[in-house]
C-alpha cells in the first residue's frame, strides 16, 4: 500500500511540475471536507463508533487546449492516508485525449461486487481515453496495460457510449480485462437508462461479467435509483443494488447468496456550500445469515 501511495505522489507532483511549463496557464481550485460518523447494527463500533475526516482538493490548469488536473485526498483516521488522481486532458476540435499515469479504468456504471469491494471494472492501470463527443452522443474507448510478471504486456480495453434526448439517456460500457491476477478477469458489459421529469429523476442499470477462466460462471447485476428534490433543494434518495452469488464472489467462485442492499438518503442545504445528509442503508453481503443496517451522518462543505 505504502508502495502505491508513494507512486500516486509522484505522478501528482511530475503532473503539478508539468503544469508550470504551459505559456499562459490559468489555475483554479476546489475543494471540499466532510465529516462523517456512523454506526452497524452488528455492534462492531456500537451505536455512534467510527468517525472520519475526508479532505479532497482539486487544482485545474488550463492553457489553449490542454488541461492538468491534480486532485488529492485525504482520509484522516482512514486506512488510506491519502490518494491522488492525476491526469492530462487534451482537447481538440473533434476528440478529447486523456493520458492517466495514476491509473484508468471503465467501471460499469454502479454494478457492485461485494468481493471486489468495488463497481464491476476492468484493473485500474497508467493507460490513455479517447473520447469522441457529437451533439447528444458520445463515444470513448479506453485503453491500460501491465506486465503480467512473466515479462509480457497485457492490455486492458474498454469503451462507451452515452446518449441523451430531452428528458431521456442511455448509456452502455463494455470492458475486457486481460490481467489474471484481476478480480474482473474476463468481459464486463453493462447498460444504463436514465429518465427525469420535474422534481424526480429515475436510474435502472444492468451489468454482466463473463469470466475467461471454465470452472467460473457468469453472473450478472442491477442497480436502480429514485431521486425526489425537494423546495429548497434538499432531496430524498432511494436507491437498490444487487448482484447474484457468481458476481458477488467473481474470481473467488460464488458467494453462499446473492448481494443486496437497500439505501435510503436524505440531504438539506444548511447554508451556501454546507450540506448535511443522514443516511440508512440494509445490506446483506452473501456470506452472512442477517443483514445487517447501517447508518451515517455527514456534514460537507465545498471551498
Amino acid at each position: 500500500m505504502k508502495k502505491v501511495l508513494v507512486g500516486a505522489l509522484i505522478a501528482c507532483l511530475t503532473l503539478g511540475l508539468a503544469t508550470v511549463a504551459f505559456a499562459g496557464t490559468e489555475i483554479s481550485t476546489s475543494g471540499a471536507i466532510e465529516f462523517t460518523v456512523s454506526g452497524t447494527s452488528d455492534g462492531a463500533s456500537g451505536l455512534f463508533g467510527a468517525g472520519d475526516v475526508l479532505i479532497d482538493y482539486n487544482v485545474v490548469a488550463t492553457s489553449g487546449p490542454w488541461k492538468a488536473v491534480v486532485s488529492p485526498e485525504f482520509d484522516i483516521g482512514g486506512d488510506d492516508f491519502c490518494e491522488c488522481d492525476a491526469y492530462i486532458d487534451y482537447e481538440g476540435e473533434a476528440f478529447t485525449l486523456r493520458l492517466d499515469p495514476t491509473g484508468i479504468s471503465n467501471a460499469v456504471f454502479d454494478i457492485y461486487s461485494y468481493k471486489a469491494d468495488d463497481e464491476l471494472n476492468m484493473k485500474g492501470n497508467p493507460g490513455i481515453k479517447l473520447t469522441i463527443p457529437m451533439e447528444g452522443f458520445s463515444f470513448y474507448v479506453v485503453a491500460n496495460n501491465q506486465d503480467d510478471g512473466e515479462g509480457n504486456t497485457v492490455f486492458n480495453f474498454g469503451g462507451g457510449v452515452d446518449f441523451s434526448m430531452d428528458s431521456l439517456s442511455f448509456g452502455l460500457k463494455f470492458n475486457s480485462d486481460s490481467v489474471e491476477t484481476s478480480d474482473f478477469y474476463g468481459t464486463s458489459y453493462g447498460a444504463k437508462v436514465g429518465y427525469s421529469m420535474g422534481a424526480l429523476s429515475l436510474t435502472g442499470e444492468y451489468g454482466a461479467w463473463n469470466p475467461k477462466e471454465d470452472t467460473l460462471e457468469a453472473g450478472s447485476g442491477y442497480f436502480f435509483k429514485m431521486v425526489y428534490t425537494l423546495a429548497g433543494g434538499d432531496s430524498l434518495t432511494l436507491q437498490y443494488k444487487s448482484s447474484d452469488e457468481n458476481l458477488n464472489g467473481l474470481t473467488s467462485g460464488p458467494t453462499d447468496h446473492a448481494y443486496s442492499q437497500i439505501k435510503g438518503v436524505y440531504s438539506h442545504s444548511l447554508a451556501e456550500n454546507v450540506t448535511c445528509s443522514f443516511e440508512v442503508a440494509s445490506t446483506d453481503n452473501g456470506y452472512d445469515e442477517e443483514s445487517v443496517t447501517t447508518w451515517k451522518a455527514k456534514l460537507s462543505i465545498s471551498v
